[in-house]
């Protein structure tokens, strides 16, 4: 399984970025390679919020629909607990690193995937300190 980060999602949907044509050609290897794409609510909130300072209101349901359109795409949310927040929030501390990002992290861990395609280096360095891989 995959993780696709928010930075990913949103270069897929801004034809104008420079990472965006990388990113379609990975973004179908990976769907060549039959690889479980997978991300959160959370970091579609996160595409949205980026969406919502540059785009219309109206067209953040239409960047939804788009990124629902990625091939063997699901979502994948945490367990309903307190323990969960607890998890990210000590892993946050222990990695000296963002709330938001810890909790992506300890979503990876706690659904057993392996591989991130992430443009945030940082991101992707403290994940590989936990054993995950960087998708390239």
């Amino acid at each position: 399984m995959v993780l696709l980060d928010a930075n990913v999602l949103v270069y897929y949907l801004d034809e104008s970025a420079d990472n965006h044509q990388l990113t379609i050609e990975r973004l179908q290897k990976l769907v060549d390679d039959q690889e479980q794409l997978t991300t959160s609510h959370h970091i579609i909130e996160e595409v949205l919020f980026i969406l919502s300072k540059y785009e219309s209101k109206s067209s953040l349901n239409k960047a939804v629909v788009k990124i629902g359109k990625i091939p063997s795409l699901i979502l994948v949310e945490p367990s309903p607990n307190i323990g969960f927040s607890e998890r990210y929030a000590t892993l946050s501390d222990k990695l000296n690193m963002g709330v938001n990002d810890a909790l992506l992290l300890q979503l990876m861990i706690d659904a057993g995937i392996g591989s991130l395609f992430s443009y945030d280096k940082q991101f992707v360095n403290k994940a590989q300190s936990l054993g995950i891989r960087q998708v390239v």
